[in-house]
């Protein structure tokens, strides 16, 4: 397999333009995932539809992202990251533009699942962008700043919803995307000209494994957001069983596997994708359970409870760029290990959920959990971006987002299940949510304690 040399690796005092142009692409697509949440309601006004249809723009969105994602990333690897991460933009902005203009509700689904291609695009390369092009004693610092535009985008996307809606028409919550991706195509063009991230030119692209893990992940995904349909919901997760069954025997026997099976047998890449699976879902769980818990047991308006998930993603954004700078002394492991500690402490507050409990409280505790999140979450894409060389950064970057993307999914299942069942209240509904987010966070703070302990104990019979 010939790689490519980067010639042209970018030097500290222009890190910030990859770190800029990347970061617009992992804000746009999480800007995306949640702008339409607040918008539902005039969607189906506009569209004259149900809530269960106009729903699937955003469902589709996530599923169509998790299917693509590590396909992406495996093209960006052979072909070029910048180059595919370009091609992202442009999609993303045509199936904005599409969507603005939508005059149907079917076309309006259509043209989100043509922006989640772009979106699968643009989180598949983001990270591969800032690991190959970035200097190494910057890399830490580069990688915090691209979680906090991640948790920029969560921040900022049902507000800027709200504030369209309330000023302009529906159309401008895809228009907005636009300029923006427009600015960023130039910067790729005139910025990052010349630069180039080491590539696997002569790797065979392994079209049917692509195929056969695009499925699976689709079943799955699928399947998850249907569980409330017992019958369908369960077909599909059992189709995503066989289908990742053949995937996995497959890999074995090929010569070029989309990701070596080879990496898992490393624990603490394992244990790692493990803390971004729950990591994700524990997150989404929050940011449902806590507005519910606002909104039905304590009476408050869904602006105000918006206001108070605020706090979540604004505590990932300020512990981000402190975590990239600590990253260096502390390294990935204590990081992360001390971010799940930081987040296990409000999920066992909140576990312990009561009618009565001042709104300070749980403003509090949704912060704390943001400030440990904001540490983790960039150590662990360091960490696992680093189980592979150079040529393969897009492909195990993706691999490490599609982790946290079906987490998201699986939780937002399961907890939805929990808050819906006839026989159990809003409070014991939150508290088993709870119950689950926490007993999935000590899996991973125990995962990591077992791993370091393991590493301990072999050096030491060496």
């Amino acid at each position: 397999m010939k790689v490519s040399t980067d010639k042209h690796l970018v030097q500290d005092e222009s890190y910030l333009s990859i770190v800029l142009v990347a970061g617009i692409g992992m804000f746009l697509t999480t800007l995306d995932s949640g702008i339409l949440n607040v918008a539902i309601p005039s969607l189906v006004q506009e569209f004259h539809s149900s809530v269960t249809t106009v729903a699937w723009t955003i469902s589709l969105y996530t599923i169509v992202i998790c299917s693509c994602i590590v396909v992406f990333g495996r093209l960006g690897d052979r072909y070029g990251r910048i180059k595919f991460y370009s091609m992202g933009l442009a999609l993303f902005a045509l199936a904005s533009m599409f969507c603005a203009f939508s005059e149907t509700v079917m076309h309006l689904i259509l043209f989100r699942v043509l922006q989640g291609i772009g979106a699968a695009m643009l989180q598949a390369t983001s990270a591969a962008l800032i690991t190959t092009l970035v200097s190494p004693n910057k890399k830490g610092e580069a990688l915090g700043a691209l979680a906090a535009f991640f948790g920029l985008g969560h921040v900022l996307g049902p507000v800027a919803g709200g504030i369209i809606l309330s000023t302009v028409s529906w159309n401008w919550l895809f228009l907005i995307n636009i300029p923006i991706c427009i600015l960023c195509l130039l910067a790729c063009r005139y910025v990052l000209k010349g630069k180039v991230s080491p590539i696997s030119k002569d790797q065979p692209l392994n079209l049917s494994g692509s195929l056969l893990l695009s499925a699976s992940i689709f079943s799955l995904v699928y399947g998850c957001s249907q569980l409330g349909s017992i019958h369908l919901g369960y077909i599909y997760i059992l189709i995503f069983a066989v289908l990742m069954f053949l995937f996995i025997h497959r890999e074995k026997r090929v010569s070029n596997p989309i990701v070596a099976l080879s990496l898992f047998q490393n624990w603490f890449f394992t244990v790692s994708l493990y803390a971004i699976f729950s990591y994700g879902g524990v997150t989404r769980l929050c940011m449902v359970v806590v507005p519910y818990y606002l909104e039905q047991g304590r009476g408050y308006v869904p602006w105000q409870s918006g206001l108070v998930n605020l706090l979540l993603p604004l505590g990932i954004v300020l512990t981000s760029n402190i975590a990239g700078r600590l990253m260096r002394s502390w390294g990935t492991f204590r990081l992360m290990t001390v971010g799940l500690c930081c987040m296990l402490v409000p999920l066992i507050f909140f576990a312990f959920l009561h009618p009565n409990w001042n709104l300070t409280i749980v403003c509090f505790m949704l912060f704390v959990y943001g400030l440990g999140a904001g540490l983790f979450q960039p150590s662990n894409i360091a960490a696992i971006m680093e189980a592979v060389g150079p040529a393969d950064q897009a492909t195990i970057g993706s691999v490490q987002r599609l982790a946290q993307n079906i987490g998201i999914s699986m939780f937002t299942a399961v907890t939805a299940g929990f808050l819906q069942s006839h026989t159990h209240d809003v409070w014991i509904g939150s508290r088993n949510s709870f119950y689950l987010a926490a007993v999935a966070t000590i899996l991973g703070i125990l995962g990591f304690i077992m791993v370091k302990r393991y590493e301990k104990s072999k050096s030491y019979n060496i």
